[in-house]
């Protein structure tokens, strides 16, 4: 039973690792208006950490995107922009490749199948 306000039960994490020098986000779950708030947190942590002029972002365990996340991800990439950083979408696949094309943001993305594929291209 849902009660009005309270968030539902986390189904969705971010975190962070380095691969050699680049940073890796893996983000997995469902990236919906409930849980934007926590890959904003750790994408923050990440742009601190981050030491080498690459950013990428595996979604190949993401389940669900929505508008908001979406959005969040446009976030992401005027962030890298301004910084100077190559943000780079990896496992892109399902609901949000779908979506991603239904708004035609697939040509703002770098996307790449896999982590090794943008690593090696990185």
């Amino acid at each position: 039973m849902m009660f009005a306000g309270k968030e539902p039960e986390p189904s969705f994490s971010a975190t962070s690792g380095l691969h050699g020098t680049t940073l890796v986000v893996r983000v997995s779950g469902e990236l919906d208006h409930y849980h934007t708030r926590l890959l904003r947190a750790e994408l923050g942590r990440a742009w601190e950490l981050l030491q080498s002029p690459t950013l990428i972002l595996d979604l190949s365990a993401l389940t669900f995107c929505d508008s908001s996340g979406i959005g969040e991800l446009l976030q992401a990439r005027h962030q890298g922009q301004l910084a100077g950083v190559r943000l780079i979408l990896t496992g892109v696949q399902g609901n949000l490749a779908r979506r991603l094309n239904l708004a035609g943001l697939t040509q703002v993305f770098e996307v790449f199948p896999s982590v090794a594929d943008a690593l090696e291209a990185a």
